[in-house]
C-alpha cells in the first residue's frame, strides 16, 4: 500500500509525458520538426505542480528524450542539431526547471504555513485549556469563598443569638440579684449600709454598661432586623446606631423597594458592604455627613454610600502607615463579598471632595432571581 502510494506521483508524471507525446503527434502535420518541445513544457509544469520534485525531474528527462527521438531532426535519434532546436531545448530545460523550482518553493511555503498553523492551533488549544482551567479554578475559589462566608455568617448569627439570649438572660438575673441585695442592704444601718450601697450602685452601673456592650456586639455580629424586617429596616437601624456612636449626620433613601427580588444572601452582602464603607468613612474620611441610597433599577440592585470627607488617594502607600493597608483590605473584602453573588464594586474618590462607593448586583443573576 505504501509502495503504491509512493509510485503514484511517478505514474502521473509518466502519463503526462505520454499525453504530451500524443498531443505532439497530433500537431506534427502542422508544425513538423519545428517546436518539438512545445507540448512537453505543459506536461512538466503539470508534473511540477501536482507530482512533486522527483517525478517532475523524471518528466523533464522523459520529455527531452521523447521530443528529441520522435520529433527533432534527425528523427530516431536523441541528437539535436541546429541552432533553433538547441535554443528550443535550452528554453525547454529552463522553463521546466523554473517551473519545478517555483512549484517546490510554493510547496515548501505551504508546508511552513501549515506547520505554523498547526503550531498556532496547538498553542491556541493549550491557551484555551489554560483559560478553562483558570476559569474552573476561579469558580472553585469563589465557591469556596462563598461557603466560607456562609459558615462565617452562620457562626456570627449563632454567637449573636447566644449573646442576646443567654448572656442577656444572665445579665438580667444578675441585675435582679443586685436589686435584691440592695433591698436587703437598705434594712441595715450605719457605715456598712452606706458602703455596701455604694458598691452595689457601682456594680449595677458596670452591669448596665456590660449589657449595652453585649447588645452592641450582638448587633454588629448579626442584626436580628435583617432577617426579620429586611434590608432597608436593617440599614436604618445601623445608621441610627452609628449616629449615636459617632455624632455624624446620616441620610438614607430607598425608593421603590421590592423584597421579592432580593435574596437573603444579597441582603446580607449589601449590609456588610455598608458596614465596612461607613466604618471606613468614620475612621478615615473626617466627614460630617454620609448619604446612603438603596434602589432597584431596571435589572440591577444598587447601593450608593457617599461621604463629604477628605477623599483618598487612588494608590495608597501601605508602607507609610497601617491605616491605608487596613483600608485597602476592607475594600478587598467588599469586592470579594460582592463577587460571590455576581456583583461589582466601584469607588470614586477625589482628594478633598469625598468618596462615593457603588455596589451593584444584577437582579437577574443566578444569585438574585
Amino acid at each position: 500500500m505504501q509502495l503504491r502510494k509512493a509510485l503514484y506521483p511517478y505514474g502521473i508524471a509518466v502519463l503526462a509525458i505520454i499525453l504530451a507525446t500524443v498531443a505532439r503527434l497530433l500537431l506534427d502535420p502542422v508544425v513538423g520538426e519545428m517546436h518539438p518541445f512545445i507540448t512537453y513544457i505543459y506536461a512538466i509544469i503539470f508534473s511540477a505542480w501536482y507530482c512533486g520534485l522527483w517525478p517532475a525531474l523524471l518528466s523533464v528527462l522523459l520529455g527531452f528524450l521523447s521530443a528529441a527521438y520522435f520529433f527533432a531532426y534527425p528523427r530516431g535519434s536523441i541528437a539535436v542539431y541546429g541552432i533553433d532546436l538547441q535554443v528550443g531545448m535550452t528554453l525547454y530545460i529552463f522553463v521546466g526547471m523554473s517551473s519545478i523550482f517555483f512549484c517546490e518553493s510554493l510547496r515548501k511555503a505551504r508546508r511552513r504555513a501549515e506547520n505554523t498553523a498547526e503550531a498556532l492551533m496547538s498553542k491556541s488549544t493549550a491557551l484555551e485549556q489554560e483559560i478553562e482551567k483558570r476559569i474552573e479554578t476561579e469558580s472553585e475559589r469563589e465557591d469556596l469563598l462563598r461557603r466560607i462566608v456562609h459558615l462565617q455568617e452562620q457562626e456570627r448569627q449563632r454567637i449573636s443569638r447566644e449573646l442576646h439570649d443567654q448572656c442577656g438572660q444572665d445579665l438580667v438575673a444578675l441585675q435582679l440579684n443586685l436589686e435584691y441585695l440592695k433591698s436587703r442592704l437598705l434594712q441595715q444601718e450605719g457605715a456598712v449600709r452606706s458602703q455596701g450601697e455604694q458598691t452595689l450602685d457601682d456594680a449595677s452601673r458596670i452591669l448596665s454598661n456590660l449589657g449595652r456592650e453585649i447588645h452592641s456586639l450582638a448587633f454588629d455580629l448579626r442584626p436580628p432586623c435583617l432577617d426579620d424586617l429586611g434590608l432597608p429596616t436593617a440599614i436604618e437601624s445601623l445608621l441610627e446606631y452609628w449616629r449615636k456612636r459617632s455624632g455624624l449626620e446620616f441620610d438614607f433613601e430607598c425608593p421603590a423597594w421590592d423584597h421579592s427580588h432580593v435574596t437573603p444572601e444579597v441582603s446580607l452582602v449589601f449590609y456588610r458592604v455598608l458596614q465596612e464603607a461607613v466604618s471606613n468613612a468614620i475612621k478615615h474620611s473626617r466627614c460630617r455627613r454620609v448619604t446612603v441610597v438603596l434602589e432597584m433599577r431596571k435589572d440591577v440592585l444598587v447601593q450608593i454610600i457617599e461621604d463629604d470627607g477628605i477623599g483618598m488617594d487612588n494608590e495608597p502607600n501601605p508602607t507609610t502607615t497601617s491605616e491605608p493597608m487596613k483600608l485597602r483590605l476592607g475594600i478587598t473584602g467588599m469586592q470579594e463579598r460582592l463577587r460571590t453573588i455576581g456583583g461589582s464594586l466601584v469607588i470614586e474618590s477625589e482628594t478633598g471632595k469625598g468618596t462615593t462607593v457603588f455596589a451593584r448586583v444584577p437582579l437577574r443573576s443566578k444569585f438574585a432571581d
